[in-house]
């Protein structure tokens, strides 16, 4: 194993925060209002994606290569809720609110997820243990990465009033992302539930 293949992972990670914070400036300067040009919100829109796809492919070399480290495992998630969230409270701020469908108590409940179960792997990692993301908080990665830039597009579009359909997919799109959000939690809770059950029944003996 090469120098490159230690690093590339970890080295794609940084890049996708970098990008976030592209991102993030990017769509500061956006307004989603009738008679403003929506080209802004589509570049970053793309921006996101890119961002997003990174996340596949680092996670992918990682596990191909055998370098998956402890550092990569932390990195990873936290990166990917700055880029998620941050998307989010952009799309429940007043330029996008109206158009994007996202309510400040639905950024809520995603932070109130991630905080937890981040919080918990937090503890089960310190002990030794990996707890990296199941396939339930996989496939949650996967709908929010995808109804985030949806929720954009759909802001970029309502502002020009052309698209009910599109509308009417992003509106799903969105409650799907609520749905799956909260449902990943349960299978990562179970999981810490065992846990901290066979540690206890440790300290029993």
């Amino acid at each position: 194993m090469n120098a490159l293949q230690r690093t590339l992972p970890n080295t794609i990670t940084v890049g996708r925060l970098v990008l976030s914070v592209v991102f993030f400036a990017v769509i500061s300067g956006v307004a989603c209002t009738p008679g403003e040009d929506p080209s802004r919100a589509w570049w970053a829109v793309w921006i996101f994606i890119v961002a997003a796809v990174t996340d596949v492919l680092d996670g992918y070399l990682a596990r191909k290569w055998k370098t998956v480290s402890p550092f990569g495992r932390i990195l990873d998630p936290v990166v990917d809720k700055i880029l998620v969230i941050g998307g989010l409270v952009f799309l429940a701020s007043p330029p996008f609110v109206g158009g994007s469908g996202v309510l400040p108590w639905m950024v809520v409940v995603v932070i109130g997820r991630e905080l937890l179960v981040t919080s918990v792997r937090a503890v089960i990692e310190a002990e030794g243990t990996p707890f990296g993301a199941d396939w339930g908080g996989k496939i949650k990665m996967l709908v929010q990465c995808v109804a985030v830039p949806v929720c954009f597009g759909n802001a970029a579009i309502e502002s020009r009033r052309t698209s009910s359909a599109f509308n009417l997919f992003a509106e799903i799109m969105l409650w799907g992302m609520i749905v799956v959000t909260v449902a990943s939690a349960v299978p990562a809770m179970m999981r810490a539930v065992q846990f901290f059950k066979g540690k206890s029944k440790g300290f029993a003996r």
